[in-house]
């Protein structure tokens, strides 16, 4: 029973570290927010209220065809609780649109969420976005060029209205009380989109964290013998990974396992 509890507290020590870690990067990436959305919307699903508080509405959009595809994956380079929001997705055969009404003067930034669930490769899925059937903002977006697959991407548009005037994109526009994204069909493909938000112009808009790049690891001349068309692999001159049983506090855990299984032999001696 020792044993099973100091196993069960082991692997939820090792399981800490991971979760701190992950709350960390958002926790301290955005410390203080003040974020104010005028419009959000989860794409083909349910309502659902962000990491910030942001509160995204069920969507209602009859354009088009709702999926839950990305349900089967684990979205990277989001908390575990915004998955939801890159695993439901809108999509068309055709160019399809999302309508936003503003009716405030002022600064803003639309936010378009993004994630490639079934293309393994570039070039499976390339489309544009348009607004207001005049200023292109993307062009030729390959959401698996971008980020690759299971991975959470956002394009962020920042853009001003003043009275009947929209400024976006270097352009300037006739404003009539909404901003209408424009997803449109390409050569591969369908257009999709997987949560619109819009917020006030802030400081501090959230967003996604580096994408992490591995890192190379850098061969040995001493150790590779290069052929004509094969290479060789000489004997290897030590472990790359440093043995954990190298830290301060390795000890730890093995000694404490065997103290624990030979005091009850202990203590039964002794009573005889």
């Amino acid at each position: 029973i020792l044993i099973k509890k100091m196993a069960a507290k082991s692997k939820f020590l090792a399981s800490v570290p991971a979760t701190l870690i992950l709350s960390l990067i958002f926790l301290y990436s955005h410390v203080v927010y003040s974020l104010e959305s005028v419009f959000a919307v989860n794409c083909g699903g349910d309502s659902h209220t962000d990491f910030y508080g942001i509160r995204y509405k069920k969507d209602q959009l009859t354009e088009g065809y709702a999926s839950d595809f990305g349900k089967s994956l684990i979205i990277s380079r989001v908390p575990e609780s915004d998955r939801i929001l890159y695993q439901t997705e809108r999509y068309h055969t055709t160019d399809f649109q999302y309508d936003i009404p503003i009716k405030e003067d002022g600064k803003y930034v639309l936010v378009l969420k993004f994630c490639e669930v079934y293309f393994k490769q570039p070039g499976g899925k390339v489309f544009d976005v348009q607004i207001n059937g005049q200023v292109k903002v993307l062009e030729n977006l390959d959401i698996f060029s971008k980020a690759g697959i299971a991975m959470a991407h956002d394009e962020y548009i920042p853009f001003r209205i003043s009275g009947d005037e929209l400024f976006i994109g270097g352009e300037e526009l006739v404003y009539d009380g909404k901003i209408t994204v424009e997803f449109l069909k390409g050569d591969a493909d369908n257009p999709k989109i997987n949560a619109i938000v819009v917020y006030k112009h802030s400081e501090d808009i959230p967003t996604l964290p580096p994408i992490h790049q591995p890192e190379e690891v850098a061969e040995d001349e001493g150790d590779i013998e290069d052929a004509d068309t094969t290479r060789k692999f000489k004997k290897t001159s030590g472990p790359r990974i440093r043995s954990p049983y190298d830290s301060d506090e390795s000890w730890f855990w093995p000694v404490t396992v065997v103290v624990a299984l030979f005091l009850p032999i202990i203590f039964c001696l002794c009573r005889h």
